[in-house]
C-alpha cells in the first residue's frame, strides 16, 4: 500500500469516529431513545479511546517508515549533488590545476581577467545577437 493510501485510510477512520461521536451527541440531545445521557457519553469516550490508540499505533509505525524513506531519499539526493558541478566548484578545481602548474614551473593554461581586462575583451569580442530566424549575427 502506498503512503498516500495509508494516510487516506487513517483520515477515513478519524472522520468516521467524528461522525459516530456527532451522532451520539445528537441522540443524547434527542432524549427519545430511553437511554440516559451518561450511556452516550460512555460510548463516545469508548470510541475516542479506540481512535487515540489506533492513531498512536499508526503514527508510531508510520514514523519508522518515514524515517527510512527520508534516509533513502537523502542518500539518493547526495548522489545527484556529487554529479553536479557548480561554478564555485569549477573555479576551485581550475585554481588548483593552475597552482600545480605554477609549482611545476609551467605557464598557466587559464588566466583570470581583471574587471578592466574583462570589459576590454567584451568590447573587442561582442556577444553575437540572435536574429528573428534563430541565426546568430555579429
Amino acid at each position: 500500500m502506498q503512503k498516500a493510501h495509508l494516510y487516506e485510510a487513517i483520515l477515513l477512520v478519524n472522520r468516521g469516529v467524528d461522525d459516530v461521536v456527532r451522532g451520539l451527541e445528537r441522540l443524547k440531545r434527542a432524549k427519545v431513545s430511553g437511554l440516559g445521557p451518561t450511556y452516550f457519553d460512555e460510548k463516545a469516550v469508548l470510541f475516542e479511546m479506540n481512535r487515540a490508540a489506533l492513531n498512536g499505533f499508526f503514527c508510531n509505525n508510520v514514523d519508522g517508515l518515514e524515517e527510512r524513506d527520508a534516509a533513502r531519499f537523502e542518500q539518493r539526493h547526495r548522489e545527484y549533488q556529487k554529479d553536479r558541478l557548480d561554478e564555485v566548484q569549477v573555479y576551485q578545481d581550475l585554481l588548483a590545476v593552475e597552482e600545480r602548474r605554477r609549482a611545476d614551473g609551467k605557464p598557466p593554461k587559464v588566466r583570470f581577467l581583471t574587471r578592466d581586462e574583462q570589459r576590454e575583451w567584451e568590447r573587442q569580442y561582442p556577444s553575437p545577437t540572435v536574429s528573428s530566424e534563430g541565426a546568430a549575427t555579429t
